[in-house]
């Protein structure tokens, strides 16, 4: 999937879906089962070991934050529910 592609249906999925901003809240989603999807800056500080596909973001945390429509670097991004998004299926 390239980077075009994943950007598209992470837009989708951040405004129809539900999901997690950050690497302790992916660490505590993961813990409890609700996290279906990992997208992961490719500078993020630790990597992350789910249970749930992880697919690395072909871009840096600020690029990843944009793309989140925050205004700061954001190194991971846990969907929880993908809306409708069919990012989760894609990657499967």
């Amino acid at each position: 999937m390239n980077k075009e592609e994943l950007a598209k249906e992470l837009k989708k999925v951040i405004q129809t879906g539900k999901i997690y901003i950050g690497i302790k809240q992916a660490k505590k989603a993961i813990k409890s089962g609700e996290a279906k999807l990992i997208v992961v800056a490719n500078n993020a500080p630790e990597e992350i070991e789910a249970n749930v596909p992880v697919v690395k973001f072909d871009g840096d945390g600020f690029e990843l934050g944009a793309l989140c429509g925050k205004p700061f670097s954001v190194s991971v991004v846990t969907i929880t529910s993908e809306g409708e998004g069919k990012l989760v299926s894609m990657v499967k």
